[in-house]
């Protein structure tokens, strides 16, 4: 009997554990738990001052990808070196000192270039810049001398005189005592005229217009006007013009160095055209900036080194200084006026 009572009561016990955990399994009410919502991760914050720039180097004279050189900020940012390709890329967590910010393109062989980057916030690509390569056919001895004036002008180095726009040319087919200029002079005049401009820019420029009249006409922006003066005392100037300015102007001696009806020499028009356009005397006899002209009156054009270095010139901006540095704007930049032959 005391057998059957502890089984009894182990049964009872085992029945009861067994409903305890059925009511812990179904429960009988309702049980609440506290509800979550999803967690969006915070991105990190963007820096509004970050930017980067990247591009390729290449030669002023040929175009030909510069791999290995140098574009160093002027500031403290580290300088970069150019790959292979001539690509580069330079960034920076914090804005430059500038807008827009200096540096400078430099590297073996090449005549180091200061130039300034427009600055934008964000990444910023597709920017060529460039340096010319110190290796014939460029001469820096000629290229000063053509384009900085270090043969003859006193005062020497200037700035880059070039024009940053198309001129116009205004040519008076009077004298200066109200004579008219012969047909066939005004014909050659006008030849010279029109062939210079493209000649003397590597066709970056073009002459945008040209008029004739037998007024005489106040300087203009824009505009380049020309008088041709008959002077029978005068026996050995051809023409002088202003170089580089704008406002420009011509005066052309008619039958000075002349050959028969031949008065106003095609050579001496690109010539002047040259002054007028920037540039200087160069000692070479090969050369339209030579400052005699030849004795066979010729038609004239430009020397394959005047080409090539003419055409460097005008990949500068206005007021570029030796030996080659851009100014941030062209409001940096003060003419001096000066008178060639």
């Amino acid at each position: 009997m005391i057998l059957l009572t502890i089984q009894r009561r182990r049964a009872a016990a085992v029945v009861a554990l067994l409903w305890s955990v059925a009511q812990i399994a179904c429960g009988g009410g309702s049980s609440s738990s506290a509800s979550t919502t999803p967690t969006t991760p915070t991105p990190p914050a963007v820096n509004p001052n970050a930017w980067s720039v990247a591009g390729q180097i290449v030669a002023t004279n040929g175009g030909q990808s510069l791999g290995g050189a140098q574009v160093a900020p002027s500031w403290g940012l580290a300088a970069v070196t150019a790959d292979g390709q001539g690509a580069f890329q330079l960034s920076d967590t914090t804005a430059p000192p500038s807008n827009p910010y200096p540096v400078s393109v430099s590297g073996a062989g090449l005549v180091t270039h200061n130039i300034w980057v427009s600055w934008q916030r964000g990444a910023r690509s597709g920017v060529t810049i460039d340096a010319i390569r110190d290796a014939p056919p460029f001469s820096m001895d000629f290229y000063r001398q053509l384009v900085r004036g270090t043969y003859d002008q006193p005062g020497a180095p200037y700035a880059v005189f070039r024009w940053m726009d198309s001129p116009s040319v205004y040519l008076k087919t009077v004298d200066q005592n109200g004579r008219p200029v012969e047909p066939e002079v005004l014909a050659v005049v006008k030849d010279a005229i029109q062939r210079s401009v493209p000649a003397w820019t590597s066709g970056r420029l073009s002459l945008a217009a040209l008029e004739t009249g037998t007024d005489r006409r106040s300087p203009a922006t824009g505009w380049i006007n020309i008088d041709i003066r008959r002077d029978p005392n005068e026996k050995r100037i051809c023409g002088f013009a202003n170089i580089g300015a704008n406002p420009g102007s011509i005066t052309l001696n008619d039958d000075v160095c002349s050959c028969g009806s031949n008065k106003i020499p095609g050579a001496v028009v690109l010539h002047e055209m040259g002054h007028a356009l920037g540039f200087f005397h160069v000692p070479d006899r090969g050369s339209i900036m030579f400052p005699f002209i030849a004795g066979d009156c010729p038609a004239g054009r430009l020397s394959d080194a005047e080409s090539y270095h003419a055409a460097i010139a005008y990949s500068r901006p206005r007021g570029n200084l030796e030996p080659d540095r851009d100014p941030s704007s062209l409001s940096q930049f003060t003419y001096t006026l000066l008178l060639a032959r």
